[in-house]
């Protein structure tokens, strides 16, 4: 489980997510095991189809349970809280990628 992994500490140069981060339970304790397992400097990327952006967000959210889409904002603060930084955020029609440092 991404909410407590089996790697040491600073094990990984990058962590990604991609179409994940909708199922993770207790986003920021989430986000505090992937800072545990990056190395200083180390990378994270975040990739969602879905930004939050759009009516259409809504409709996955109730077919498919336990999915929750989340706003470039909402992922930002919970990075930051986690201490990140370097936190970059690009978005393209519907598509949502962060990047951030440790």
């Amino acid at each position: 489980s991404v909410a407590d992994m089996m790697f040491a500490d600073n094990w990984f140069d990058a962590v990604t997510a991609f179409e994940t981060v909708y199922f993770w339970p207790d986003l920021p304790r989430c986000f505090q095991e992937v800072y545990r397992v990056l190395k200083p400097s180390g990378t994270f990327l975040i990739c969602n189809e879905s930004n939050g952006d759009t009516d259409k967000d809504e409709k996955w959210t109730e077919i498919i349970g336990g999915m929750t889409i989340y706003k470039d904002i909402e992922l930002k603060a919970y990075l930051e809280q986690t201490g990140f930084h370097e936190v970059q955020i690009q978005k393209k029609k519907s598509w949502l990628c962060i990047t951030a440092r440790k």
